[in-house]
């Protein structure tokens, strides 16, 4: 849609003064209006009509629309309460249809502002502990005192002495140091409890058919997303909900409980 002002330019006499002189209109010049075109659209969650100017670009270069039909405002308020709710590496784009995960710098467009700025440095915070987790040298104290180092030797000692509250970790294992045991004495001593709990597991958990993590299902529908990867799928079948939300629950596994056929 597109909304149109018109501006008439303001004229005095040559000498820029006021004059009494009567004139006749044909002796006047007007110059044509000036034409300003707005272009708005309609946001597709306030469906309130706005500029342009109030729509990002796509939000990642991986999102498969060309434009963004939700306006500014309802994409803060989108990663706010995603994030706010629970932190997440990953969060989705909101647009209609788009999978694409938006990245760090797109939150910080997002969230840099002076309104979101307190979660931003919370988001800054744990999206920088989880790289440093995935670094194989480092290592959180186990004791609780917030501080993580990096121990490039700990594969050879296997103590970490904390540079915060100077307690040992053991670096294999990712606890407290296990005073008066070796590694292979304490992987002996809880093996048990280990395979007890993998076999717990294995009862009462599915992998996620995405990113493999276990899951548990506490209550609810078998419409399941992971938390790790926010994909979704049927408990009891795993298949891609996406698809069966799309296309109908023929796309169900046909022994699975929820299927129907074509038609049906």
């Amino acid at each position: 849609m597109v909304t149109v002002d018109i501006n008439w330019n303001e004229y005095s006499n040559l000498d820029g003064e006021e004059s009494t002189t009567k004139i006749h209109l044909n002796d006047i010049y007007l110059s044509p209006p000036t034409l300003i075109l707005r272009k708005i659209r309609a946001c597709q969650v306030c469906y309130e009509e706005k500029l342009i100017s109030m729509y990002r670009e796509p939000l990642h270069q991986r999102c498969t629309h060309r434009e963004c039909n939700i306006c500014n405002d309802c994409v803060y308020n989108y990663v706010r309460q995603t994030l706010g709710t629970m932190l997440e590496e990953q969060v989705n784009c909101p647009e209609l249809n788009c999978r694409a995960v938006l990245n760090f710098d797109s939150i910080k467009q997002i969230l840099g502002n002076t309104r979101g700025k307190k979660l931003f440095e919370r988001y800054d915070r744990f999206f920088t502990e989880r790289a440093l987790e995935r670094m194989p040298d480092f290592v959180w104290c186990a004791h609780g005192c917030g501080s993580g180092q990096l121990a490039a030797s700990g594969v050879q000692n296997n103590i970490i002495s904390c540079i915060k509250c100077k307690m040992k970790t053991c670096f294999v294992h990712k606890t407290k140091w296990h005073e008066g045991l070796t590694c292979a004495q304490y992987d002996n001593q809880t093996a048990k409890t280990i395979r007890d709990s993998e076999k717990w597991l294995v009862q009462n958990t599915k992998k996620c058919p995405s990113c493999k993590s276990p899951i548990e299902k506490a209550a609810g529908c078998d419409h399941m997303t992971c938390r790790k990867c926010n994909y979704e799928f049927c408990w009891a079948c795993l298949a891609d909900f996406d698809r069966i939300r799309n296309h109908g629950n023929q796309y169900h596994h046909s022994r699975c409980k929820h299927y129907a056929s074509p038609g049906e």
